[in-house]
């Protein structure tokens, strides 16, 4: 990545996070207990390289490692988590507690479909992927610390999705029964119009993509 580019996203992680402050701020005393209120999820088909976005997030930030696939997967979590404790960020590793502990990651994150139990995860983070009322009391009931409900807007991650929109998103979020960050093409732009109860900031993409001058 060229300066240009790496400060660009340098950037645009700064804006991020200046947004998602602002819905922390508004959503009262469950939300500012949320462990960050900013989140990259790695994304191999359409996101930056999350080596990329971790030197660039700001401390406080967190990275979700998900590319289940990635044949160097440990490795990549190995290298991600020296970045990450380097710059006073988090790193949650998708599905797998065993390597989230093994690489000194900050926590671990479950997919909406592996909420029927807790992992072992002694002194990590939980966190987990919802969609419903229903999966938002599951993650809760197995000790999840925060829920990313979503789709909030349509997102090229669903595609066809409708999305639930900002007012179901709202009324959701402030019944649920652990603090909650929208997913699901939010921005610096649109999260204002998520801002309520319980709202604890986002997590982003497509968002932390830099295109270079001229794009």
């Amino acid at each position: 990545m060229t300066d240009p580019m790496r400060e660009g996203l340098r950037t645009q992680a700064a804006t991020l996070a200046a947004a998602a402050r602002a819905l922390n701020m508004k959503g009262g005393p469950a939300a500012a207990r949320a462990p960050f209120a900013l989140a990259f999820l790695s994304d191999a088909a359409r996101g930056p390289d999350p080596m990329l976005v971790a030197r660039a997030l700001p401390g406080g930030a967190a990275l979700v490692l998900r590319d289940y696939n990635e044949p160097r997967r440990a490795a990549r979590a190995r290298a991600l988590a020296s970045v990450c404790a380097a710059r006073g960020s988090l790193l949650l590793v998708g599905g797998d507690a065993a390597l989230a502990a093994a690489v000194g990651a900050a926590g671990v994150h479950l997919r909406s479909d592996q909420l029927a139990h807790a992992p072992a995860r002694a002194g990590l983070l939980l966190t987990a992927s919802c969609h419903s009322a229903e999966e938002l009391e599951r993650a809760a009931a197995i000790g999840a610390d925060l829920a990313f409900l979503g789709p909030v807007f349509p997102t090229r991650s669903h595609p066809g999705a409708e999305g639930l929109g900002a007012g179901r998103f709202r009324a959701l979020a402030e019944a649920a029964p652990l603090p909650v960050l929208a997913l699901g093409g939010v921005d610096e732009t649109n999260a204002r119009l998520l801002a309520g109860p319980n709202v604890a900031g986002f997590g982003a993409i497509g968002a932390f993509t830099v295109k270079a001058a001229g794009e």
